[in-house]
């Protein structure tokens, strides 16, 4: 975004209490966003229809009208009720997030938060904010001109081809992977899409879609898909997660019943593993080293749109170095000749298995020729796009070891963790007192998750991953307990008597102390607390 439209983007920060205004107002200060408060809802209420913000940072415990009771006006009114609200509040209980996420807010923050994260979030809020007027602008544009049909046409496909990235190599500074694609529309404007993107250092999200239906409905149906994946892959790991939090989107008021055959994958660049989902799309190829073809024929949900409340799955998948990934619409494999004979499946794995690809720009490349001389003369009557990622190396990060364990919310389980980690130390290393110490940590956190994050008898699965490098020790905890922040706990006051301090906070100020860096960030439905423990002679065995 250029600095200028940067500069018009208001944001309203509502709260009664000065000092979280300053905060606010510190967080964004550098941003380049132009900053108005309001103290009271009702002067919220009044700015709000004045000067018209893109954004809402709203607290909910205020005098006279709280938080909810804004929200619920600003919503009914029709010239606010399209203004993004973010709740930023004390109040953390999962009824509490839930009724603001009711009510029509787009967010919910517990405070304290972290800076970076809510500054993330307003970005993320503040793009699909303006991707939607942008959309809504186009589409008035073409509604317009309908008496013009070419005229239509090209703005639908100007859409179509500015939402994908067409710019190869993308990511020059990498040589982990590469990665190439191509969209060729049909005659008439459609619906593929494909995208790229890093959500973290390590981690590459990449999908391909396929809406029903030609023209402007399907390429604006397309923007609005490709712009809630990334939105909400930026907060989440789960391919399934994010597939299932598009389909309730797309299908609230989809009358048209539209829908979207869609594969997502976000690959490890460390690694080479990848987590994935189809909805209801064709089986992407992986072709190996050894020019082996393997289908990843499994379907973890239908298509993508049109039934609500839907809940998808997820595979693992792994590339070895030299191997590649490849992903299509069925313009490829449906393609017909003047016979109407399609070009196939059967077709396709075997120009893939049979030919030496020397980049994957070739493979793309040369798979697009083969259907277009098979079609000859035929028009073509879909859009053709293919998505091919190679994995070439493992990233030059320092990693040693990678370990997931997952764990049921019991108390005896906690065991199985303290076991595993103290093979890991001994097998990498790690000094006793150091392995000593994890235990602790692994004790007090876990036991606190088991003992007080559900409010039901159910089992529930606790995620423990673990990551060592030669610098580092990171370890993660992800629960989808109730939303609790143990960095907000007190320390205690070690000065006074035992039997006069508060209860609890003795746990996690004991793993502060231990680790260096510690982190918490409820990530859509979970707790996620990361540790840090740098790693020197003195936690290494000589």
């Amino acid at each position: 975004m250029s600095e200028d439209l940067k500069v018009k983007e208001t944001i309203l920060l509502v709260d009664d209490n000065p000092i979280n205004l300053q905060v606010l107002f510190e967080t964004f200060k550098e941003s380049g966003y132009k900053l108005i408060a309001a103290k009271d809802g009702e002067k919220a209420l009044a700015m709000a229809e004045s000067a018209h913000p893109d954004l809402i940072l709203l607290d909910i415990m205020m005098p006279g009208m709280d938080g909810y009771e804004v929200c619920r006006h600003l919503k009914a009114d029709e010239g606010t009720s399209n203004i993004p609200i973010i709740f930023v509040t004390a109040m953390g209980e999962a009824a509490d997030e839930t009724k603001g996420l009711e009510l029509g807010a787009v967010d919910y923050i517990t405070k304290p938060f972290s800076p970076p994260i809510v500054q993330a979030r307003v970005r993320t809020h503040l793009a699909l904010k303006r991707n939607m007027v942008e959309l809504q602008e186009a589409y008035k544009i073409i509604e317009s001109q309908k008496e013009r049909m070419e005229d239509e046409l090209n703005v639908g496909r100007e859409i179509q081809m500015n939402m994908v990235p067409l710019t190869f190599p993308p990511f020059p500074d990498r040589d982990e992977f590469s990665i190439y694609a191509t969209l060729q529309p049909a005659r008439e404007v459609g619906g593929d899409f494909y995208d790229f993107f890093f959500i973290d250092e390590y981690r590459l999200c990449f999908c391909i879609g396929d809406v029903s239906g030609k023209g402007v409905p399907a390429a604006l149906f397309m923007a609005v898909t490709k712009t809630l994946i990334e939105a909400r892959a930026r907060n989440d790991l789960s391919t399934a997660s994010i597939i299932t939090h598009v389909n309730d989107e797309l299908s609230r008021d989809n009358k048209a019943f539209m829908f979207v055959t869609l594969f997502l994958g976000i690959l490890d660049v460390r690694t080479g593993e990848f987590l994935y989902t189809n909805g209801g799309h064709n089986p992407p190829y992986i072709k190996r080293k050894n020019g082996s073809i393997d289908i990843l024929d499994a379907r973890h949900g239908p298509i993508v749109g049109p039934v609500p409340g839907l809940t998808y799955k997820a595979a693992t998948a792994r590339l070895a170095p030299d191997d590649l990934i490849f992903l299509f619409t069925d313009g490829v494999n449906e393609a017909m000749d003047p016979s109407k004979n399609q070009f196939s499946d059967e077709r396709l794995v075997d120009l893939l298995s049979s030919r030496v690809f020397e980049s994957v720009e070739e493979m793309v490349q040369t798979t697009v020729d083969e259907v277009k001389q098979f079609a000859g003369e035929a028009e073509q009557s879909d859009d053709i796009t293919l998505l091919a990622i190679q994995f070439l190396k493992a990233a030059e990060a320092d990693t040693c070891f990678l370990l997931d364990i997952p764990i049921k919310n019991s108390v005896p389980a906690i065991g199985q963790v303290n076991s595993r980690f103290n093979a890991l130390s001994k097998q990498h290393g790690l000094s006793d007192p150091l392995r000593r110490k994890m235990n602790v940590v692994f004790d007090e956190l876990l036991s606190n998750i088991i003992s007080y994050a559900y409010q039901d008898d159910q089992e529930h699965e606790i995620e423990i991953k673990i990551e060592l490098t030669e610098e580092k020790l990171t370890v993660s905890i992800v629960d989808d307990g109730l939303p609790f922040n143990p960095l907000g706990v007190e320390a205690p006051n070690r000065e006074i008597p035992m039997e006069e301090r508060k209860v609890g906070g003795l746990g996690i100020h004991l793993v502060r102390s231990i680790m260096d860096k510690v982190s918490y960030q409820r990530r859509i439905d979970k707790n996620v607390l990361t540790l840090i423990k740098h790693l020197d002679n003195d936690t290494m065995q000589l």
